[in-house]
């Protein structure tokens, strides 16, 4: 799958298998989840994981080597521009795990099992784009709320938190009274605030790529080359411009939400075959 959409991407990606620098075994006490150390610029990162070999393990590895290959390339910047910046960490993963998603659903034969690829995909994109900017609608409320009255309560906090849930939910699922105290939980409100948007931005930015990918075909190769070059030299906007793009534009931002309204409705497809 890398290796159709670029020569060189497939290589840089082949590296971490041929030299050993994936961490996929799995073991007594081992960490869970998955992760791209970036290291330092004068070495090479190293993808950690725990490889089952489901499909789902499959797509967990596309994401973490587009990360790698990222990183790989970014090593010709300077220390201080080697990590690039939140809003575009997701770029290359994303971009991989789409290459690989695109692959596996021409190949698989299956209804029930392609159901499930696609399912998948879109629960995540729906975790990443939707889930996130609820949260960070909540936070937007919480610090406005603060700044303008002081200390809130835990009710107050509750209630804001139901607020922007049950606006993403809408009426497809039934909150319960537990549920009002589930923002306790999650770590990036005390430790990193604001920082969900980053996730919202990036993942509806690579799906725009990606999408212009899908029409435009290898002409932008040498672009998002560039752009993964550059690590975090650039800001946003300076990012695009080789594209063409601008982040003020609607339509490009639309580009990547009619890809997941079109997986949507490709998954009702397979559903109503299977």
């Amino acid at each position: 799958a890398y290796r159709r959409f670029s020569p060189e991407f497939a290589d840089i990606a082949q590296l971490f298998f041929d030299e050993g620098w994936i961490d996929a075994a799995i073991r007594p006490n081992k960490r869970g989840g998955a992760f791209c150390m970036f290291v330092t610029t004068d070495t090479h990162p190293y993808v950690l994981m725990n490889y089952k070999g489901g499909v789902k393990d499959v797509m967990t590895l596309a994401h973490e080597l587009g990360h790698a290959v990222h990183a790989y390339i970014a090593r010709e910047q300077t220390y201080l521009n080697f990590d690039m910046p939140l809003t575009f960490a997701e770029t290359a993963s994303v971009f991989g795990e789409m290459l690989v998603f695109d692959d596996l659903r021409k190949r698989m034969t299956d209804q029930q099992e392609l159901f499930a690829l696609y399912m998948q995909k879109i629960e995540e994109i729906f975790a990443t784009v939707f889930r996130q900017n609820a949260m960070y609608q909540f936070e937007q409320d919480l610090h406005r709320t603060f700044r303008e009255h002081g200390e809130l309560q835990t009710t107050d906090i509750n209630a804001f938190w139901l607020k922007h849930q049950r606006a993403m939910f809408g009426t497809s699922v039934v909150m319960t009274d537990d549920y009002k105290i589930w923002w306790s939980y999650i770590s990036h409100f005390f430790h990193s605030p604001f920082y969900v948007y980053a996730y919202t931005f990036g993942e509806i930015l690579t799906l725009s790529l990606f999408a212009r990918y899908q029409t435009h075909g290898q002409t932008m190769v040498k672009e998002y080359f560039s752009l993964l070059r550059a690590g975090g030299s650039k800001t946003p906007a300076e990012f695009l411009q080789p594209f063409g793009l601008s982040l003020e534009d609607p339509t490009f931002w639309e580009g990547g939400l009619d890809t997941i309204e079109t997986l949507v409705r490709e998954a009702k497809k397979i559903y109503r075959k299977k």
